[in-house]
């Protein structure tokens, strides 16, 4: 049997509390949504998704430690990208030196405040 990689719809988004509606695909009901809004077992978007290998598919950002990845169709995919889970740590600026002077530019009397196309 082919194994169909798992979509992540663990965010609260996917989930609609007030009612089912009948799956887009199935017609069976459902509480869960697609990213835009449609009604859909997530089984059965997985299954969408492994059917229809030539959709538009979306991909993580290539990181140095994790190469890119297929996270679904464009229709039904993942929650994004594994975004880097590392510490990022800034290191405060000191500069001494005073930012820019405005710099006016001559134009005609009458002419302040357009622009050249």
């Amino acid at each position: 049997m082919e194994q169909v990689p798992s979509l992540d719809w663990r965010d609260n988004a996917h989930f609609d509390h007030t009612r089912d509606r009948p799956c887009g695909l199935c017609g069976r009901p459902t509480p869960m949504r697609s990213h835009a809004g449609e009604p859909v077992h997530k089984v059965c978007a997985e299954d969408w998704n492994a059917a229809h290998p030539g959709e538009s598919r979306r991909y993580t950002r290539p990181a140095p430690d994790r190469p890119q990845h297929d996270v679904g169709t464009w229709r039904f995919h993942n929650d994004g990208p594994i975004t880097d889970q590392r510490v990022t740590v800034l290191t405060p600026v000191t500069t001494t030196a005073s930012p820019p002077a405005v710099v006016d530019i001559d134009v005609e009397p009458g002419q302040r405040g357009l622009f050249a196309a």
